[in-house]
């Protein structure tokens, strides 16, 4: 009997839990669907967990990520994960409890420093030839858009969730630009190559006919017409490029490829959507470690060395 009453009341605790994360998602309405989505998946794990949220203390809350450790989650998905946590059990005690929250002294360690690694320029040049070679021979929807999809994130620097999120409207052909909304609902237009342009008009003159996406409400959509996700974008690569190269890769190179050939920092800035330079820099360092690669193998005194 008792021990079907604690049950009764851990499930009670939990159903609550759940419609307040409902609650809580619902007050950020600047979160993009992807970022929403995201949040959502963590929270329902995190109360599916711990039951109430606003009985833990600080002990519970760091043997939960403790667990997720051992489990064999990234540094930077813990920290993700921390960051929503916090986040609500934060808004839980404001909100409900009026009082402090035992999750703001929750720490699970630094972001890793790791130099991303971006694709050859030569690679990438080859992959684009190849795609629109493919493409000339044999023109169809699909191939199509996986090529606007991909000169968005490598010619454009856009993220994959700012790329999934995209309407028809964001895109303006003629003066070769895109608009996006990037983290924090920051609004900021990117420009688009010539060859982008060319493939993007094309591509919108297709969903305007009886094609393939006709229908479509999404800028790209998905074999089930709905707006792609980032795992979409994932697949499209799989399925296109000969070797593994990720979205994220690719927004890499992007930037890289920018610095190697005169670009200053601030401008890469603000292409790429970030909020401080700081986070811009560690390209700096990519472009600087090619450059000492290119000399090592290039130079006749590196060479004799």
């Amino acid at each position: 009997m008792v021990g079907d009453r604690a049950r009764n009341g851990a499930e009670l605790a939990s159903r609550s839990a759940l419609a307040e994360v409902e609650t809580y998602l619902s007050a950020r309405n600047r979160l993009s669907d992807s970022s929403r989505a995201t949040y959502r998946s963590d929270l329902v794990a995190f109360v599916a967990a711990v039951g109430d949220p606003t009985a833990l203390e600080i002990a519970e809350l760091k043997r939960y990520f403790a667990k997720l450790r051992r489990d064999g989650l990234s540094q930077r998905t813990l920290l993700r994960k921390a960051s929503v946590v916090r986040g609500f059990i934060d808004y839980l005690h404001r909100e409900e409890l009026g009082s402090v929250s035992p999750a703001s002294a929750l720490r699970v360690g630094r972001v890793p420093q790791g130099l991303p690694k971006p694709v050859p320029e030569v690679t990438l040049q080859r992959l684009f030839d190849s795609l629109y070679r493919q493409y000339h021979e044999d023109p169809h929807d699909l191939l199509l858009r996986d090529i606007v999809i991909l000169e968005l994130i490598y010619g454009s620097g856009l993220r994959v969730s700012e790329l999934c999120s995209l309407k028809r409207g964001d895109v303006d052909v003629k003066a070769c630009f895109v608009r996006v909304l990037g983290k924090g609902a920051k609004e900021r237009f990117v420009p688009i190559s010539g060859a982008a342009a060319q493939a993007f008009e094309r591509y919108l003159q297709r969903m305007a006919l009886e094609g393939t996406f006709a229908d479509a409400v999404a800028l790209f959509p998905n074999a089930a017409r709905r707006a792609m996700t980032p795992r979409d974008v994932h697949r499209v690569l799989e399925r296109r490029a000969p070797y593994p190269i990720s979205p994220h890769q690719l927004r890499h190179s992007f930037a890289t490829d920018l610095l190697t050939h005169g670009a200053d920092l601030r401008s890469v800035q603000e292409l790429l959507g970030h909020k401080s330079v700081a986070t811009t820099q560690i390209y700096t360092k990519v472009s600087l470690e090619m450059l000492k690669e290119t000399h090592a193998k290039t130079h006749p005194r590196a060479i004799d060395s």
